[in-house]
């Protein structure tokens, strides 16, 4: 049976305005990759019937009328105000973040993110309590920080795992020099196999662009000029030492 879903009543003015959209003042529709991320999301879960777009649309609403989720306002009394540079109040519909939103649509896909959020929870496909979890190890793994900085030279291991993350053979050994830090990846193998991924040193990891010289992966014959960059696993590279 479908779970019915439920938007909590909210005492706001009548008169509350709504969010600009993206792209009103001509500025990008998605100005960073997270809003993208998140509008694929929903699309991608109404597209395959885990809510209607009436259920979605009410939860979105929500949010635009209640500005909050993100810090610093209040919900059902309206903005909280700086009494020197605002002596005169501004009604009871005036709020600084949705003054934000109507001005550009910068703020638009905040608003999107937290009603996603509530939605993901009262469907149950991500509870609040596993999202929380995701969010600390993800912030866990950001003070740790990468093990590797641009330009040092690393050792791809000479390992063979059985999984998602294969490893060409012909990289096995072979030494290389860090490009750059991709970010951190919710490790495959964690996750195709039934793990509570949110938990686990190996859960989340750092993946790696390095850069290997032809010549270092086959030999004095092939071009010492030419170069193969290919993206690694943290757990795949160790650092290759003064003998390289």
């Amino acid at each position: 049976m479908k779970k019915l879903l439920k938007v909590p009543s909210l005492a706001v003015p009548e008169q509350q305005a709504g969010a600009a959209l993206p792209g009103d003042a001509k500025e990008p529709v998605f100005a960073e990759p997270w809003q993208a991320h998140a509008f694929a999301v929903i699309m991608s879960l109404y597209r395959d019937g885990h809510y209607t777009w009436a259920e979605w649309d009410d939860y979105l609403g929500y949010h635009i009328q209640a500005p909050g989720h993100f810090g610093g306002t209040d919900v059902n009394a309206g903005a909280i105000r700086n009494a020197a540079a605002e002596p005169e109040p501004r009604g009871a519909n005036y709020s600084p973040f949705l003054a934000d939103c109507q001005k550009d649509g910068s703020r638009f896909y905040h608003l999107w993110l937290a009603a996603a959020e509530h939605l993901l929870d009262a469907t149950d496909l991500v509870p609040e309590a596993e999202l929380e979890a995701r969010i600390a190890a993800f912030e866990k793994a950001e003070r740790q920080g990468p093990r590797f900085a641009a330009g040092l030279r690393v050792r791809v291991r000479d390992i063979k795992r059985e999984g998602h993350t294969h490893l060409p053979l012909y990289l096995c050994g072979r030494t290389g020099v860090i490009e750059r830090d991709q970010g951190l990846f919710v490790f495959p193998d964690a996750a195709g196999h039934g793990h509570d991924h949110s938990h686990g040193d190996d859960a989340l990891q750092h993946v790696y662009c390095v850069r290997f010289s032809a010549s270092d992966i086959w030999g004095a014959e092939a071009s010492g000029t030419h170069a193969l960059n290919f993206n690694l696993w943290d757990y795949q590279l160790e650092p290759a030492g003064d003998d390289s």
